[in-house]
């Protein structure tokens, strides 16, 4: 089963546009195509960035109902494992260490700075079209 860890600009981004590269991301994501993996701490930013007000009244659609999802569904890793140093921006290093911690293959992102990266210790930094066209690919 592929594993990967899935930046918060980008479920904000599907909070926000609903655009159709992000909606077939959940999609594959609710029919068990990939294990979503997330830390206490990733999961803490996504819900302080969701109650932003000024981002809250431009949704289309309720953060809850994706939270309660994650709660639910996404595997959880410990986030006992903490990097430094190890990406360009000290922000990303949570997300490369849940994908080390969880034995994720993929972190899939628009962040440039992990883009950059290309891979760290056999994760595979990867935008979202490519990620799942991959999917989309796998699935037919």
């Amino acid at each position: 089963m592929i594993r990967a860890v899935i930046d918060t600009n980008l479920i904000v981004s599907y909070l926000l546009t609903q655009s159709e590269t992000l909606s077939r991301l959940i999609d594959h994501w609710e029919r068990g195509s990939f294990v979503y993996l997330v830390s206490p701490m990733l999961v803490g930013e996504l819900r302080e960035v969701v109650h932003r007000p000024n981002l809250r009244q431009r949704m289309r659609s309720d953060p809850a109902i994706l939270l309660e999802l994650i709660d639910m569904e996404a595997e959880w890793t410990p986030g006992a494992l903490t990097l430094s140093g190890v990406c360009r921006d000290p922000k990303d290093e949570p997300f490369i260490a849940c994908a080390v911690e969880g034995n994720a293959a993929y972190l899939v992102t628009g962040d440039a700075d992990l883009l950059d990266m290309g891979a760290y210790q056999g994760v595979a930094m990867m935008r979202v079209i490519d990620f799942v066209n991959m999917l989309d690919s796998a699935a037919t």
